[in-house]
């Protein structure tokens, strides 16, 4: 069967195009495959299609259970850790009696760091699920069990002498305007309350963010948060800090935000977190 005529364009004459297809600059191939049944030309996906594979990664598959009694099902790590930084080891019992060889050749700026779960499993699954899917953390079930581990294994992080102020990590004005909620903060205001400690979310600030810290390797990460923390102008730091955060990955966010402490005053500085990432 004879094809029909085509201009010098390689379209179909406007007699015969669409309105639709001529006014709104649909791609001509759009119009070829119908017309003619020929198919578009090959060509690499958009950079967003990327993007978006990488996000999907951040997305629980399945929805998580978040109530009190799965809260209390989820695993704490009972083997040895670093007593410096807080390393997870597979075996051994907890802590360990030696720093690791990473603490012991450079010391991090803080005095120590725990971390309750591996971020793995249904502790990963709730926290990606607060963050990127918009569902409730649970946030009392988790600050209790910190609290009874806080109490109990880690009671030596905090002196009777020298009672801490729990200070959160910040997220940038932006992301908390997007969120409509910082995580570490909610978890550390409830924590506190339990323990009877002073809480100040203001003590830090975060005042710049290049690119999320998910996915970028230690070297990268500690790059992307250098000097991107500070104490505001004119505000008193407490001398002695639990800081708190959600996540321990690579120990980036932690050494930027007590480098910036101490300068402003403060002293003895403790990690807290909820789930430690393990390699």
């Amino acid at each position: 069967m004879a094809r029909r005529a085509m201009n010098l364009h390689g379209c179909a004459p406007a007699s015969l195009c669409p309105p639709f297809f001529l006014r709104r600059g649909y791609p001509r191939e759009w119009w070829l495959v119908r017309e003619w049944g020929a198919p578009p030309p090959t060509a690499a996906p958009p950079a967003w299609i990327a993007e978006l594979a990488t996000l999907r990664d951040l997305v629980p598959a399945v929805s998580p259970d978040l109530s009190p009694s799965a809260v209390a099902r989820w695993p704490a790590h009972d083997f040895a850790v670093c007593p410096r930084c807080g390393a997870f080891e597979r075996s051994g019992a907890a802590p360990h009696p030696s720093p690791c060889g990473r603490c012991a050749d450079d010391p991090p700026p803080f005095d120590a760091a725990r971390s309750l779960f591996a971020y793995a499993g249904d502790v990963r699954s709730a926290i990606v699920a607060t963050k990127y899917a918009g569902r409730p953390y649970p946030v009392d079930a988790v600050a209790r069990r910190l609290r009874d581990t806080l109490a109990g294994r880690w009671r030596d992080l905090i002196p009777d002498a020298d009672l801490p102020t729990v200070v959160p990590v910040p997220v940038h004005p932006w992301k908390y305007f997007r969120r409509g909620f910082n995580l570490p903060a909610l978890i550390a205001s409830r924590l506190s309350r339990h323990l009877g400690l002073p809480y100040d979310p203001l003590a830090l600030s975060r005042t710049r963010e290049r690119v999320p810290q998910a996915g970028l390797s230690g070297s990268l990460r500690r790059e992307n948060v250098a000097g991107a923390f500070r104490v505001p102008r004119g505000r008193k730091v407490p001398r002695a800090i639990l800081l708190f955060d959600d996540v321990f990955t690579s120990g980036a966010t932690a050494e930027a935000c007590v480098r910036a402490l101490k300068c402003a005053g403060a002293d003895s500085i403790v990690i807290v977190t909820v789930a430690r990432a393990v390699p």
